[in-house]
């Protein structure tokens, strides 16, 4: 099989997977939700090229709040593009530890979505205070998502799983 076809193929698998579970797994908090897609955009970065990672991110993300949050659906998908391009460039540090390697690009690229949605908040409910209040939420959402990650990214090499 082409092996372009394949990373689309994978990227669409991933898009409808980050979709499900950014959508139908939604924890409230201040002005928003706490979901894990990040942690399974992180998953993707791992296994995907980074041009089919953006894609299946920003998709699959954007359809979530299009059909839960409308007005964040144009900032998601600009947010969660930019959120495994940062992944990707962090790859690029020397860490001798491959493992200790992806933890650190995923702890970085995961400050892409927090601090985006603290802006996207401060934008669309009227300034600096909205902003910060929806803060501590994404900041544990930041958490659970890097903790999920790094359970998920140790079975995923020990398991030996390539596409």
């Amino acid at each position: 099989m082409n092996k372009q076809i394949k990373h689309i193929c994978f990227s669409s698998l991933f898009a409808a997977l980050i979709f499900v579970i950014t959508r139908f797994i939604q924890i409230p908090i201040p002005l928003g939700y706490l979901n894990f897609g990040n942690c399974i955009i992180l998953l993707c970065c791992c296994l995907l090229p980074c041009r089919y990672a953006a894609a299946a991110g920003a998709l699959g993300s954007a359809l979530a709040d299009l059909t839960s949050f409308p007005v964040y659906t144009v900032p998601t998908l600009i947010i969660k593009a930019l959120f495994p391009l940062v992944f990707f460039a962090m790859l690029k540090i020397k860490i001798k530890n491959d493992y200790a390697r992806h933890i650190t690009a995923a702890a970085v690229s995961t400050l892409i979505p927090l601090v985006g949605y603290t802006v996207t908040g401060m934008i669309l409910y009227g300034g600096f205070g909205a902003g910060i209040a929806q803060a501590p939420g994404l900041a544990v959402e930041y958490v659970a998502n890097l903790v999920i990650f790094s359970i998920m990214l140790t079975q995923t090499v020990k398991r030996k799983i390539r596409l």
